[in-house]
């Protein structure tokens, strides 16, 4: 089988499963499988696949068809120009996530503290830390699983100890701390919506996607629980889903901050900066 052969043969199959992206999750697969760049797959057009390679390509075939997400797959996932180390333990990155990384770097004061909570891979906090050198860094998950793979990413791609990282439930960890920024990804799927979600959020952790109060539960809480580990003048950034940009901001008042709602790069309500 050449190159060309099993990228029809993938981006047939994925097209034929539902997949809105069959071409690209094709051109993912191969390029992983054989260990180039995407663009270069076009001169390696007639290049004799081994033995090996195909097992490979059919077993990566066979997870995506199930629903499984590209990033699981190939163990790894671009965030803000980083390559992050990505599996079933932590949620997947999104690109919408990234506007939470530049809000936290152009509101950090110089030398600043900033708080991950809800850390999981570690994106944010490690492209907060690689683009603030200045910026003294912590983050937190409740998962221990989850905090070893953000360590890991971490000391990759920023050296050892770059990061302090605690393991805890929200501000439990950080009692005796406090911070410029606090920024947070926090679940904010409401379990009724389970159902008509895609197979694919299906096989990442569910205590990452959602919660309570029609998925305000735990935006809630931080909104009610930050002003204690808030320096004088700090700034809290939390990212929210559809149609929760009211309720959020409504209760951010009532806790007596004034509440910025910013959209993303594709116009959606996507994240709240919340200031005394």
């Amino acid at each position: 089988m050449t190159v060309n052969r099993a990228l029809r043969m993938l981006s047939e199959a994925f097209t034929l499963s539902g997949s809105q992206t069959a071409r690209l999750d094709a051109e993912v697969i191969l390029s992983h499988v054989l260990g180039c760049e995407r663009y270069k797959l076009i001169a390696l057009d007639a290049q004799t696949l081994s033995e090996k390679q195909i097992v490979q390509i059919l077993h990566a075939q066979k997870r995506r068809m199930a629903g499984e997400p590209i990033a699981y797959i190939i163990g790894k996932k671009e965030f803000y120009s980083l390559e992050f180390a990505i599996d079933s333990r932590v949620l997947v990155p999104r690109p919408e996530t990234e506007l939470l990384v530049d809000l936290a770097i152009n509101h950090a004061p110089e030398s600043g503290t900033v708080l991950d909570l809800g850390t999981g891979s570690g994106a944010i906090a490690v492209a907060v830390k690689h683009q603030r050198p200045d910026c003294l860094v912590s983050a937190s998950d409740v998962s221990s699983d989850a905090l070893r793979l953000a360590k890991l990413n971490a000391e990759r791609i920023l050296g050892l100890e770059a990061i302090e990282f605690r393991q805890g439930d929200l501000f439990m960890p950080w009692v005796e701390k406090r911070f410029d920024i606090i920024v947070s990804n926090p679940p904010y799927i409401g379990y009724e919506e389970k159902d008509a979600l895609p197979k694919e959020l299906m096989f990442e952790p569910e205590i990452s996607l959602f919660c309570n109060e029609s998925g305000r539960s735990i935006i809630f809480r931080l909104i009610d629980e930050a002003e204690k580990y808030l320096d004088a003048g700090g700034k809290v950034l939390i990212e929210i889903g559809a149609g929760m940009s009211y309720d959020v901001a409504n209760r951010a008042r009532s806790c007596g901050y004034y509440a910025s709602v910013y959209k993303d790069y594709a116009g959606l309500p996507r994240a709240v900066l919340l200031q005394k």
